[in-house]
């Protein structure tokens, strides 16, 4: 059978996608600053003109990088929760958390995300990839939180954007935490801590 031929769209697609792979296997072995487009492209199969024809830095790889593969993860908790009559059940948010660091996939991020932590004091473009990330989730749960406080029609016990910066703290603290010392930090804690601290938040 001959096999259908790509686009030149869908080849520059198939190829963003091998380097933005590529990139976050070097990445996590290297870290950020040892990383670079070299080692990318040739992990990805690719020459580093092939690199800076999609991407203008392994900067840019990196910011889209975290996009797809993580903010687009919580961006689909907050999706589902936003469809469902009364919203998602906190609990139920706690043990998606948990879900994702239990992910080979998550952990894998996990590790991405300290590394733009561990630039973050060092490097304003990268304390500005950490904030504009931790910004676009802080929104999404601030919406949803004032969304359920309106449904229920009562005042939140705090400003929304508040609770929103703490359950981000929880869930970043628990996966710190897991990641050194995982056997004091079970996944199935996330669901009972998200109940205990924000269940007040239930319609």
């Amino acid at each position: 059978m001959a096999t259908q031929r790509l686009t030149r769209a869908e080849q520059r697609e198939r190829t963003r996608d091998a380097l933005l792979d590529a990139g976050g296997r070097v990445f996590v072995e290297r870290g950020f600053a040892g990383a670079s487009v070299e080692a990318i492209a040739a992990e990805a199969g690719y020459t580093r003109g092939a690199f800076y024809s999609n991407f203008a830095s392994k900067d840019e790889l990196f910011a889209e990088l975290l996009q797809r593969r993580a903010f687009d993860r919580y961006r689909a908790i907050a999706r589902e929760s936003g469809e469902r009559p009364g919203g998602m059940p906190v609990r139920e948010i706690g043990e998606r958390a948990a879900a994702v660091q239990e992910d080979g996939d998550g952990r894998w991020l996990f590790r991405l995300w300290l590394e733009v932590l561990a630039h973050a004091g060092r490097d304003d473009g990268m304390r500005a990839l950490a904030a504009e990330f931790w910004r676009a989730t802080r929104a999404m749960g601030e919406e949803e939180i004032t969304r359920r406080c309106a449904e229920a029609g009562r005042e939140p016990p705090v400003a929304p954007r508040e609770i929103a910066s703490a359950m981000i703290a929880l869930d970043v603290g628990l996966a710190l935490q897991r990641y050194v010392d995982p056997e004091q930090v079970p996944l199935d804690a996330y669901g009972d801590l998200y109940d205990l601290l924000f269940g007040a938040l239930e319609p």
